[in-house]
């Protein structure tokens, strides 16, 4: 009975054992499905992250070009031209002359000041500007601003002549005279200017003034 009794229990425990290992192989199994899910979940998640991020980027890069192009668009609506910038100065300048001719001399002086802003080296602008400085009294203003036209523009006869008006009102014969000079140098027509113009009324009696004038 002993020796059944010992085969019969080998026989048990062999069984156990396979049975042991048998069971063991369904675990095994059953991780690998568990890393075969997960797999497949990274995977897929990694596709929707990727899907997700393509998007992201497309609707970025989209609204950014959009954006560009409209905010160029917006900018060269708002742009001004060269042309356009010359209009306006036109405009204000002839608006300028119409408010002199009609007496509104403060008023006249604001916009050839606007003038004179937009473009510094408006020559016509800064001569009107001087012409009302001297009417204002405001001589120093009227000798720099008459100055800063014949520097920009040494042939412009209109602010040497102003500046011979501007010194024989105050007193400044030699300093007019020089002045009347050089521009009846550059335009003969200067001497008809002079002859009747009051504001040369202190260098009338100069001899070299009557020289200068004679036709």
């Amino acid at each position: 009975m002993s020796y059944i009794n010992e085969a019969l229990k080998k026989a048990q425990e062999l069984k156990d054992s396979g049975y042991e290992k048998y069971h063991g192989m369904p675990g095994s199994l059953d991780n690998g499905g568990r890393r075969l899910r997960v797999k497949v979940l990274i995977y897929s998640a990694s596709v929707v992250i990727l899907v997700f991020l393509v998007f992201l980027g497309y609707r970025w890069f989209g609204f950014s070009h959009e954006d560009k192009k409209t905010s160029m668009a917006d900018a060269g609506k708002n742009q001004t031209g060269p042309e356009d910038n010359s209009l306006d100065r036109k405009r204000l300048y002839e608006k300028a002359m119409g408010l002199y001719n009609e007496g509104r001399m403060n008023e006249a002086k604001k916009v050839y000041e606007a003038v004179v802003a937009l473009d510094p080296g408006y020559i016509e602008a800064l001569n009107n500007l001087g012409i009302i400085y001297i009417h204002e009294k405001d001589f120093e203003a009227a000798k720099e601003t008459f100055e800063k036209a014949v520097r920009l523009k040494p042939s412009y006869v209109e602010s040497y002549y102003n500046l011979a008006c501007l010194y024989a009102i105050r007193g400044d014969v030699n300093q007019g005279l020089r002045y009347l000079e050089k521009a009846i140098s550059l335009d003969e027509n200067v001497k008809g200017w002079a002859a009747d113009d009051s504001d040369l009324d202190g260098l009338r009696g100069s001899d070299k003034f009557k020289k200068m004038i004679a036709q």
